[in-house]
């Protein structure tokens, strides 16, 4: 599709994925604007550098000189846009579809499954932008040399994230393929965990032509122990092997590969520390939890660890309710905020009180997050916030408080 002069205006533009549509479009030639909720999000600073327009949400912002609505998948049909969009018969696309339809006549490498997807893609997007390959790259949240979650390149290949909710991934038809893990994940949508993988698995089929990588080799290991990355923990050095392998596959030499893992300086609220006491991770699955203190503690073996976690949608946190209760094993001490529900997921057959219940079976010293303070202490120690909701706001306005004593942050 030839995006050049096409009026495209994006519905939950905000969003991290598909801010960086909307930025990869503006690249290629299109009138892009958009709307949100007034709500802060991570993606503002580089959607205002593209120069594009946010506004609010508003039926009068849908006009008939408008070629194409792209909505995020959390306004459907009813939002007022939405429904004069149709009235207008203004064409339609999802996020999800947009991006394929972007993909389409491109080389295009997915990486896709449950943990590690952001970081890997942002990874093997630096490795080959190193390598002179001038890569297009869409990650899921904003890659700190980019300052976007998007990267436009004039070269041949496009490096995505593949949403697996709802089976996203699946639109794209790709020439590599990197998946870091596999773990039940989705429960809402995927009732078992064979339903989960088999998806994966009747993909790979589809694709067999496609370069995949699952695991790594030997000759990986010795390419990442001349390397300085920057990330702790086994989960991260794994996926730093996965993208040593691809890269390799695609033909990108050893030390250019060298090179671009010590380009990369990581991925926005992926270990991010927000003051010297206070680190955020999007950790909102009980191996991602487990991984993130691991890999913490391996970083700072002689500090104490507080989690601080708020759960993500109800349908995680009743699928997983004793795998999150034992996953905190590593802290001190846990503070639990309210579930954040999702736009299709008001409310659930679950509680905040039952996943703590659950959690003081496992652990002797567990809290509703109202109890945190956050005092200056001759203890080293490491407040940990996780998950995939608001909770980074808290964790990044009472490191503000600490630098400006003045200034009470709200837990």
């Amino acid at each position: 599709m030839n995006w050049r002069g096409k009026k495209i205006y994006f519905i939950g533009i905000k969003g991290t994925g598909i801010s960086g549509l909307a930025i990869l479009l503006k690249k290629e030639g299109a009138f892009v604007s958009g709307s949100d909720t007034a709500e802060e999000f991570p993606s503002e600073l580089a959607l205002a550098r593209e120069n594009i327009e946010i506004r609010n949400f508003d039926e009068n912002n849908i006009t008939p000189e408008l070629d194409l609505i792209i909505y995020s998948s959390a306004y459907d049909e009813n939002h007022p846009e939405r429904k004069r969009a149709r009235q207008l018969e203004v064409a339609e696309l999802s996020y999800a579809e947009a991006l394929a339809r972007y993909a389409e006549n491109i080389k295009v490498i997915v990486v896709t499954g449950t943990h590690g997807k952001t970081t890997t893609t942002a990874l093997l997007g630096t490795i080959f932008e190193t390598a002179g390959l001038d890569p297009k790259v869409l990650a899921g949240d904003i890659v700190r040399s980019w300052g976007s979650s998007a990267r436009w390149g004039r070269g041949e290949y496009f490096i995505v994230e593949g949403d697996e909710y709802q089976e996203k991934f699946r639109l794209f038809r790709p020439v590599g393929i990197l998946i870091p893990s596999l773990d039940y994940d989705h429960p809402d949508y995927f009732k078992t965990r064979e339903d989960y993988l088999n998806s994966f698995e009747s993909w790979l089929r589809e694709n067999k032509d496609a370069k995949v990588v699952r695991d790594f080799e030997k000759a990986d290991e010795k390419i990442f122990e001349k390397a300085n990355f920057i990330l702790p923990g086994k989960h991260y050095r794994r996926n730093c092997l996965l993208a040593i392998r691809l890269s390799r596959l695609f033909g990108i030499p050893d030390d250019m590969i060298i090179r671009g893992i010590n380009n990369f300086q990581g991925v926005a609220r992926r270990l991010e520390y927000y003051a010297d006491r206070i680190v955020y991770d999007y950790a909102h699955h009980p191996e991602e939890i487990k991984a993130t203190l691991a890999a913490l503690k391996e970083r700072h073996p002689d500090k104490t660890l507080v989690a601080v976690f708020q759960p993500h949608t109800f349908s995680r946190t009743e699928a997983f309710l004793e795998d999150f209760a034992k996953s905190f094993a590593l802290a001190e001490a846990v503070f639990f905020e309210e579930i954040y529900t999702s736009a299709r997921e008001k409310k659930g057959r679950v509680s905040l009180e039952d996943l703590m219940r659950e959690t003081k079976k496992y652990h002797p010293n567990v809290h509703h997050i109202r109890e945190l303070k956050i005092e200056n202490s001759k203890l080293k120690i490491l407040y940990v916030f996780m998950g995939a909701g608001d909770i980074w706001q808290k964790a990044r306005s009472l490191a503000e408080s600490i630098s400006n004593p003045g200034r009470k942050g709200k837990p």
